[in-house]
């Protein structure tokens, strides 16, 4: 699968989870094999988030772009290993002019990296599940594997019911293992403090 942030996590402990769709037939399905994969890593990626430790970081500090600029510098200063970071479409300009990840694949595009930082050995990866305000860009940045699917597909149980009297609709159900595993994360914030700073004077002066 090549996917190593969701695929060798350090496993902490695990609780039973289950994915289901309803279908018109009674055979395997792989597009509903996909499916269960992509809720495994939406899932995922909520313990991520609510695991995750917050900084703010100033816009204004945020010199250049990727490698060539001081992003890297900031989250080191820190104290932040990071591995795996995840952005959004905006998160992207952080980073220079990086496209879409033109995998073949039959999972989703953004389940693969949109560039890799060979020096410092960090991947980057855009992500459809972050969620930021107009006036920021958030970062979600990792030290580790954020699941364990070398262990989840090893148990992972697929069943298929009949779902209704007249065989018309099928209900396929994948039961699984979702992992927590030992993974330091934090959400980076960044915002123009300055502005943030005088609307909230302005505000006051208002309210004067």
């Amino acid at each position: 699968m090549n996917i190593s942030y969701l695929y060798n996590g350090d496993v902490i402990s695990s609780v039973d989870s289950q994915y289901t769709e309803i279908k018109n037939s009674p055979l395997t399905s792989p597009s509903f094999i996909i499916n269960s994969i992509v809720n495994i890593y939406q899932e995922s990626f909520d313990i991520l988030k609510n695991k995750s430790k917050e900084f703010v970081i100033p816009e204004e500090s945020i010199i250049g772009i990727g490698d060539k600029g001081n992003i890297f510098d900031k989250i080191y200063e820190l104290g932040i290993k990071s591995n795996y970071i995840f952005c959004s479409d905006k998160g992207k300009k952080l980073f220079g002019p990086i496209l879409k990840s033109s995998s073949t694949s039959a999972f989703p595009y953004y389940f693969y990296s949109i560039d890799k930082v060979i020096g410092i050995n960090v991947e980057i990866f855009y992500s459809p599940l972050i969620n930021e305000d107009d006036d920021e860009i958030i970062l979600y940045v990792t030290d580790g594997s954020i699941q364990s699917l070398v262990y989840s597909i090893q148990n992972m149980d697929y069943k298929i019911e009949q779902n209704d009297k007249d065989n018309i609709e099928w209900k396929h159900t994948m039961f699984y293992n979702l992992y927590d595993c030992r993974f330091n994360s934090y959400k980076l914030s960044i915002r123009n403090v300055s502005r943030l700073r005088n609307d909230k004077i302005n505000k006051i002066l208002d309210g004067n």
